[in-house]
């Protein structure tokens, strides 16, 4: 991370997030989630890697530097996850894990029957009669 460049307030990222959609809060949770999973991945090779190096002490303090920075990066990433919760219920709407999300859409088909497939369909001839489409294309 840059030493000029400092990471939005709390407060000023609560204030961000009033005027996004709720499909946006969301993805922003999904984000947040994905780079904390990278943080705790990178965290666990440093730590294995520090425990099977032979490099200097001054070497690995800088290495558990880093792991003590991404565990803080992590700490942050969580509040702001917890702010986009806060955000989500104050608009009286019900909070819904990603886990849970991800259940729903791998159980909604999209209407030939393999459900989360999200491949456009053929467009209008293309390897088709003109008069046997079916369904409804949007």
């Amino acid at each position: 991370m840059s030493t000029e460049a400092l990471p939005i307030t709390p407060g000023a990222f609560a204030e961000a997030i009033k005027e996004l959609p709720l499909a946006v809060l969301y993805s922003k949770v999904s984000e947040l989630t994905n780079s904390i999973a990278h943080l705790q991945r990178s965290n666990t090779e440093l730590r294995t890697y520090l425990a099977e190096t032979n490099d200097s002490e001054e070497d690995k303090k800088e290495l558990e530097q880093y792991v003590a920075e991404n565990e803080e990066v992590a700490v942050s990433m969580n509040g702001r996850i917890a702010l986009l919760k806060t955000e989500v219920e104050n608009r009286g709407q019900p909070w819904i894990e990603l886990e849970d999300l991800k259940k729903v859409d791998d159980e909604v088909p999209n209407g030939d029957g393999a459900g989360g497939n999200t491949e456009a369909p053929e467009s209008a001839g293309e390897g088709q009669d003109e008069n046997t489409h079916e369904g409804v294309y949007l």
